[in-house]
This record gives structure tokens, sequence and C-alpha cells, in this order.
């Protein structure tokens, strides 16, 4: 009976071991000012990368901005832009006491896991990648202050 035990547990361990080699790291960094004032000009950084050794890459990089609490959106948008890619977005923040949004989402593609978003869930294409909750976002709120 203790030989088993040994043995399974010279096999959970081997696993776990294991586990770090095949895990990928999938990074979604947006940097924003917190606070500005009205009119003020925003520069938003977006900073995103794929660390998987096989052929995955950002296949679709779909970012987007609004200076008027959501109501209207300007989208920036690339595909197939490599293992790492830094973007900006510049524009003016809206009125006094409203909330300029960025929203990021992103499509990883080309690798073992197949389309995946960055937490290395399954895309489907079908029915999510127009909700901004499925697959998951990154969002940034900037407060326009009075």
């Amino acid at each position: 009976m203790k030989t088993f035990s040994l043995v399974r547990a010279l096999v959970l361990s081997a696993l776990l071991t294991a586990i770090p080699a095949f895990a990928v790291n999938r990074t979604v960094v947006i940097t924003a000012p917190q606070t500005v004032k009205p009119g003020a000009d925003i520069h938003v950084s977006i900073a995103v990368g794929t660390d998987a050794t096989d052929a995955e890459q950002i296949g679709f990089l779909h970012a987007e901005y609004s200076s008027d609490n959501g109501k209207t959106w300007q989208t920036s948008y690339a595909e197939k832009v490599g293992r790492v890619a830094n973007r900006a977005i510049d524009f003016k923040a809206g009125a006094a006491g409203t909330e300029s949004l960025v929203r990021v989402r992103i499509a990883f593609r080309g690798g073992k896991a197949g389309d995946v978003d960055f937490t290395g869930a399954p895309i489907q294409w079908g029915d999510s990648w127009g909700k901004w909750t499925t697959p998951p976002a990154k969002f940034a709120t900037i407060h326009v202050s009075r």
C-alpha cells in the first residue's frame, strides 16, 4: 500500500512540475490617466503579448475609446501584429463630469490552443466576439474633472 501511495505522489509531483513548461502567459495592459481636465489631450498606451513558443500571435487587437460616457465609440483595429504589440490611442477628453472610456479585446491565433482570448479560453466566433464581455475585455475609465 505504501508503494502505491509513493508512486501516486511521484506521478503527481511530475505532473505539477511539468505544468509550467506548458503554461502560456498572455498579457493585455492599458495605461491611462485616472483624471483629466475637460478637453485635455488623453494618451492611452496598450501593450499586448504572448510568450507562446508555437506559432501563436496576436491575430486581432481591437480597441475602442469614447469621450462621452460610452454613447459613441471610435475604433482602432489591427490584425496579425506578431507576438508583442504596443499601440497608442490619443483623443480629447469630453465635458466636465463625464468619463472617457477605453476597452480592448484580443484574439490570439495560430497556436496549438486555437483562437483564444487573453485568459486562454476558446473564442466562440459565432456569437461571442460581438459582445464586450465574451471574450473578456480590459477596460480603463478616465474621469473628467469639473
